[in-house]
């Protein structure tokens, strides 16, 4: 419970993040890619910005998840390509899917990126010194924290399936009952880590009327100063009529 409770949202054995920037600094860059993927930007705005998320990943992400990445991207990018050397109907209707799923899979990669470099305390520490309200970095918290549990007792349950034979085969010939031998367990595991993460949040004295005690102190730094300029240069460069195009 307390690891669960009390430390960073990343895979056990998981190196350190060599972006140690303020959640602060990520958060700006991370919505103003959003705003602009998922937005009217230009393809050479997305593009750019594909890169910019690969090279996070590539920073602070296994090289798996970078290949994943890269091979996702790159097959969607393709996709939308189609219509150009085949203009047919279905050619158009795969394109334009395509063409949206890029752009969920490049604001998903960052958020996960963003979700796993974070530990919670600098995030609450960042709100705090923000001035948040409650109804705000409590939901928070506890969102940080009970995901990364409950995708590790997924990966159990799945491991637990493997070992008894539920899985390849078995799941294309019965998918209503290898979908019911995964959500069962995963639910009920979830719900006893739940009450797990309430049990040590009421000790912990979150959502209380006093002032909490910072152990993280933010400062800005180099890496913060990069992220805002290229937060900052990425809304310059989709306002240009060159890449606005």
């Amino acid at each position: 419970m307390d690891a669960a409770f009390g430390g960073r949202p990343r895979p056990r054995g998981a190196a350190a993040p060599r972006v140690h920037a303020d959640p602060r600094s990520k958060f700006i860059l991370l919505l103003v890619c959003n705003v602009l993927v998922m937005g009217m930007a230009s393809n050479r705005a997305v593009g750019l910005i594909a890169v910019l998320v690969g090279a996070l990943i590539a920073l602070d992400e296994p090289v798996r998840v970078l290949i994943s990445y890269s091979a996702i991207t790159a097959v969607f990018w393709g996709l939308t390509q189609v219509p150009l050397w085949w203009p047919s109907g279905v050619a158009v209707f795969f394109g334009v899917v395509a063409y949206w799923l890029l752009r969920f899979a490049i604001s998903l990669s960052l958020g996960a990126w963003f979700v796993t470099t974070t530990r919670v305390s600098a995030l609450l520490a960042a709100l705090n010194q923000l001035r948040a309200p409650q109804f705000l970095t409590v939901p928070l918290a506890v969102l940080f924290r009970f995901v990364p549990v409950a995708l590790d007792e997924a990966r159990g349950v799945i491991e637990a399936m493997r070992l008894r034979g539920y899985s390849g085969s078995y799941l294309w010939r019965h998918p209503l009952d290898g979908i019911e031998k995964l959500v069962v367990p995963v639910l009920a595991t979830s719900a006893r880590s739940a009450d797990d993460l309430s049990a040590a949040a009421l000790i912990r004295g979150l959502g209380s009327g006093g002032r909490p005690t910072v152990v993280d102190r933010l400062r800005f730094g180099a890496a913060d100063a990069v992220l805002l300029a290229l937060s900052a240069g990425l809304v310059v460069l989709a306002l240009q009529p060159v890449w606005g195009r």
